[in-house]
């Protein structure tokens, strides 16, 4: 789970810090900076297992458009990130074996540098990355601006680490140090590094730091495309939901078959129909059937009084809607999900309902042990996502660009910035307006 992020450098933020809660909204007009956090987040995930190259293919630009333009038109030379997290109490690698963490609060930074070799060709280097322990005494981790439960805290706050099991040496020839943690540690160069040492760390030889890595690698990013969610999915589609649906109904059959019993046969398909139900009235079921055939999984709704309907004939928002829930009742989903306009596709007197019980289906600190950990982050533009929300525990922040005068220069930057909501009504109505703005 993602508490806390900085950034500084990337696009738009310049020295920006922000705690993140299980269940966030950030809301904003048009050109504010919420899909530049966003890209921030899936950019971090994406160097967790990819080097430089690599991850900036995902992102809008290219690598030395993603720093920070300065007044007077140059790109800064650094962009800095700096996440914290709360890890699981245990994970499993990839051949199946057990990690178990004893110290769930990290703090992972890392720095990016454009720099010129001896041809003057940009490079662009990995200079700086540690991974910290966030000790009790320095945790001020309050979700929704409250403490977390007794319970919740026995169960997955641990603070046992007293080192960094990940720094990076800085006088004299620059070195990543991966300090030990039950294995012998080791000394990399950091001179031309263009990954990151986290992605480098694939089995559990490191258990934090691996965990680390496999946290940040579980971030999921929510393109739900209406054309792909209409369409059956191969039986041999990937298990875990694609970031544009395409394979729904892959991932609906597996729900169904891996969490099926003799007394409740369609598993926890049965929760996913009975929210579907409640959200999108008319709908009276929900069915995945098997072609044998072509090999391929497809959906089936019935409406009130009416045949099933194939979800090529479904409307956007439905099918919106199911992806979502199904996602955040896969027993094998964990981590976080960014999502961006739940609004669209969704009738606005369904939206509240919608977005109440999402914010159901996440974990709530202050009531929730159970395990995996589930984390939920959408930005909108919609007033009416603003008024299905409590805007006084911090679930709701507000996004914008802000025009920032250099003492030195008296030139203008633009950065973004994004605060909390907790305002009174004459305020929330500037922002109500606001929010109906279009670029």
């Amino acid at each position: 789970m993602l508490t806390r992020i900085e950034i500084s450098g990337f696009k738009t933020f310049d020295n920006f810090k922000m705690d993140v809660n299980p269940f966030l909204v950030i809301l904003g007009p048009n050109a504010s900076g919420k899909s530049n956090l966003f890209d921030a987040i899936r950019f971090l995930s994406r160097l967790a297992e990819s080097d430089l190259s690599t991850a900036v293919k995902e992102m809008r630009g290219e690598l030395y458009e993603l720093f920070r333009r300065q007044p007077d038109g140059a790109l800064v030379d650094k962009m800095y990130f700096a996440v914290e997290v709360l890890l699981e109490p245990k994970l499993y690698d990839a051949w199946g074996t057990e990690v178990k963490i004893s110290h769930s609060r990290i703090r992972y930074e890392v720095e990016i540098e454009r720099r010129q070799d001896e041809r003057k060709i940009e490079r662009f280097l990995i200079s700086k990355e540690s991974a910290k322990p966030i000790f009790a005494c320095d945790d001020n981790w309050q979700p929704n601006n409250k403490k977390p439960s007794k319970a919740f805290k026995e169960r997955f706050l641990k603070y046992t680490r007293h080192t960094d099991w990940l720094s990076t040496e800085t006088e004299g020839q620059l070195q990543f140090h991966i300090h030990q943690d039950v294995q012998n540690g080791r000394t990399r160069p950091a001179d031309a590094a263009e990954a990151t040492i986290l992605s480098s760390i694939t089995n559990a030889d490191f258990p934090h730091l691996y965990a680390l890595r496999e946290e940040l690698r579980s971030w999921r990013f929510l393109q739900l495309d209406p054309i792909a969610l209409r369409r059956p999915s191969a039986m041999i589609a990937p298990e875990k939901m694609l970031p544009d649906g395409s394979n729904l109904p892959s991932v609906l059959a597996r729900i169904q078959a891996e969490t099926r019993t003799d007394e409740s046969p369609l598993g926890a398909l049965v929760n996913i129909r009975a929210d579907l139900v409640r959200l999108i009235p008319g709908i009276v079921d929900l069915t995945v059937e098997t072609d044998f055939n072509n090999r391929e999984y497809h959906i089936d709704i019935s409406m009130r009084e009416g045949p099933p309907f194939s979800s090529r004939v479904v409307s956007d928002g439905t099918l919106r809607v199911l992806a979502l829930l199904a996602l955040l009742n896969d027993p094998k989903h964990r981590g976080l999900v960014c999502f961006e306009e739940p609004e669209n596709g969704i009738h606005p007197r369904r939206l509240k309902s919608m977005i109440q019980r999402l914010q159901e289906l996440v974990t709530n600190p202050q009531e929730s042990v159970e395990e995996p950990l589930s984390q939920l982050i959408m930005n909108s533009h919609s007033p009416v996502v603003l008024s299905a929300l409590e805007v006084e525990n911090g679930e709701v922040m507000f996004a914008q660009v802000f025009n920032e005068a250099d003492p030195m220069t008296k030139k203008i930057k633009r950065k973004t910035i994004i605060r909390p909501i907790s305002l009174k009504d004459e305020q929330l109505a500037g922002i109500n307006q606001n929010l109906n703005y279009r670029d």
